[in-house]
């Protein structure tokens, strides 16, 4: 789960860059900007409740020692972070 956390952040960092935006490290502020791409038209879904619904289900196994309730759904979790790595990677 942590490394498709990761992998969506990266993506949203390398367009925030290519925008000049500044994430300031921050978790919040990357799902915010996920969101803002969206409104922008920079990205074609949505991406900022994925960031954020990510977030918690790695807060909530490292901090909490909680297990994740995401396996039925890891599939398609992992599909939209690929397709979300794929759009940042395709700037020009």
């Amino acid at each position: 789960m942590s490394a498709l956390f990761y992998a969506a952040e990266a993506a949203v960092v390398a367009l925030a860059e290519h925008h000049q935006l500044d994430t300031k490290r921050s978790h919040r502020l990357k799902a915010d900007a996920a969101s803002e791409f969206y409104k922008q038209g920079a990205l074609f879904t949505d991406y900022g409740p994925l960031l954020r619904g990510l977030n918690q289900a790695r807060k909530d196994i490292w901090y909490e020692g909680e297990e994740a309730d995401l396996d039925a759904e890891i599939e398609a979790i992992a599909q939209e972070v690929q397709e979300l790595v794929n759009q940042a990677w395709s700037l020009p």
